[in-house]
């Protein structure tokens, strides 16, 4: 059964808002945008119905086509969907198809995440007050 969905973007707010969508609509409703390749679209309803299986989809076809956006997207909903392995792939997919913008954003976004990591990892001396 399809389901009809929002063409105007204030009807497409109003369903993804609505209390009375239930998930089960939110993910029938992503999945109508995911079969019009409309990605962005997809994702806001997969999200908002937790549809792990649909993310991981999306994500899966934003690794294969360099999307880093739906790629920052699906890292911002959960930090730990992504893999640094996922990123890579991605950006080599970017750049293989012409798309330097996307490849830089991922290149630059790995690049923070290992200034975290190692700023977590490194205590400087005297960074820490010793105790009286």
């Amino acid at each position: 059964m399809l389901v009809a969905i929002p063409t105007n973007y204030i009807k497409k707010r109003d369903l993804l808002h609505s209390e009375k969508s239930s998930k089960e609509m939110l993910a029938k409703v992503g999945r109508e945008f995911f079969a019009l390749e409309r990605y962005s679209d997809a994702l806001d309803f997969f999200e908002k119905a937790k549809d792990l299986n649909a993310l991981n989809e999306i994500k899966q076809l934003a690794v294969k086509n360099g999307d880093t956006f739906l790629l920052s997207r699906l890292d911002r909903f959960d930090r730990n969907l992504v893999s640094r392995d996922e990123w890579n792939a991605a950006a080599v997919k970017a750049q293989e198809t012409g798309r330097e913008s996307m490849s830089n954003f991922a290149v630059k976004r790995l690049a923070a995440a290992d200034a975290a990591t190692n700023q977590k990892s490194e205590a400087l001396p005297g960074a820490v007050p010793l105790a009286e």
